[in-house]
């Protein structure tokens, strides 16, 4: 009896040993998937009854377009739109639609003859108008946060147009459009007109505290051989649904405000000139005064340090007087810039994206719990609040600091 006793508890000890990759997929069987474009579906007239608008067939409500890596084009060298040396693509697309991103998902497991798999996915792109649908943009995101496979740190990114089109671009130095896509979103330094990348992570915590927020935007150039990610799409914190696109220059303004400038340059005219003026620095500080809580007066104070990158006429920088006019010139532009968002956001949307209400928050508690239920419902206290933005510039050249009287 003890031996049989062993016997089955070493069986049982085995049987827990050998039973930990029952699941197990070989690499070669996986089919990896980077990217994932998300549109709405139009809605189609049923067959002979074309003209007839009143007569309608809805197929769906999603179209998503995913792109899989081809490993054999990329192990060969060289590449053109997305061709390796040898002449074999290193991606494809399918495009599938459905009522669900989980139905549609399980639809393409069974349109491959590899096993889908999420947890290399970089970037997602969302279509305008399925972002301005109602409750659609949370929806794709809850399907993405719980999914175990997807990754907090994947790209989200508003398409201008049909999603499904950036994923197709043919950029000339790379293999694959998603890899081209997840590099562009983070080349900030050069551009003040970007937004900081949008991770699904940060669009989390925002849909959890319900402040509204914004998220990068890309397009696809007409000739499908390059994209652009100049902008931002604001989203209601209440409703979480697309409420508008801010320009670049707009997007410049509100990265000034919340001190996100890593780069880029301002074009400002002095003396009739036009001079860029290239950031190599920025830092902001903010004071309020909340003695009249329903009626804020915010001072945030910008300060720059840059080059001048490009004139129109040599400027000759050893003069004090060519300095001061410069440094006042930009100023007076970065102000202008600033102010123009402030006005669009607090008169035509009424929402908070510059933190303001966070920096109540952290700074005064007991002004920010009278009025949060009023910032931007109720009174609508956001709209009612002084900003003043000042601004002070330092023109730096080959090293040194030239400074004028005014700013030391």
């Amino acid at each position: 009896m003890a031996n049989r006793i062993g016997a089955m508890v070493v069986i049982i000890i085995i049987s827990f040993l050998t039973t930990g990759c029952w699941d197990r997929i070989e690499i070669d069987e996986r089919g990896f998937v980077i990217g994932l474009a998300i549109d709405a579906i139009k809605e189609v007239p049923e067959k002979g009854s074309e003209g007839d608008s009143n007569n309608k067939k809805k197929r769906g409500k999603f179209v998503v377009t995913y792109q899989l890596v081809i490993p054999s084009g990329l192990k060969q060298g060289g590449s053109t739109s997305g061709v390796a040396g040898g002449g074999s693509k290193a991606f494809f697309n399918m495009t599938l639609e459905g009522d669900t991103l989980t139905s549609i998902a399980a639809k393409l497991s069974t349109k491959t003859s590899r096993a889908p798999f999420f947890e290399h996915l970089q970037v997602v792109l969302i279509s305008e108008e399925v972002a301005r649908k109602q409750g659609a943009f949370a929806d794709v995101i809850d399907y993405f946060l719980r999914d175990s496979e997807m990754r907090r740190s994947l790209k989200v990114l508003v398409v201008k147009g049909d999603a499904k089109q950036v994923l197709e671009v043919n950029p000339p130095n790379e293999k694959l459009p998603v890899k081209f896509i997840s590099s562009a979103a983070e080349n900030t330094r050069k551009s003040s007109r970007m937004l900081a990348e949008s991770r699904l992570g940060e669009v989390h915590e925002k849909l959890l505290k319900r402040e509204s927020y914004l998220i990068q935007v890309i397009s696809a150039t007409k000739d499908m051989q390059d994209i652009s990610i100049v902008g931002s799409a604001l989203f209601d914190g209440q409703t979480n649904n697309l409420i508008g696109i801010i320009g670049g220059k707009d997007t410049a303004g509100i990265n000034f405000i919340k001190e996100n400038i890593k780069g880029g340059v301002v074009n400002a005219e002095v003396d009739q000139q036009l001079i860029g003026y290239e950031i190599n620095w920025e830092k902001r500080s903010t004071r309020v005064d909340v003695s009249n809580p329903e009626r804020l007066v915010f001072h945030i104070h910008i300060k720059t340090k840059g080059t001048i990158d490009q004139s129109l006429e040599q400027l000759d920088l050893t003069k004090e007087e060519t300095i001061t006019k410069l440094e006042e010139g930009i100023s007076k532009e970065v102000k202008r810039i600033t102010d123009h968002v402030i006005h669009k956001l607090q008169k035509e949307y009424v929402r908070d994206v510059f933190d303001l209400e966070l920096f109540l928050y952290q700074e005064h508690y007991p002004t920010w719990k009278k009025i949060k239920d009023d910032w931007e419902e109720g009174k609508k206290l956001f709209s009612k609040a002084k900003i003043e933005v000042t601004v002070d510039t330092e023109v730096q050249r080959s090293g040194s600091i030239l400074k004028s009287e005014r700013s030391r």
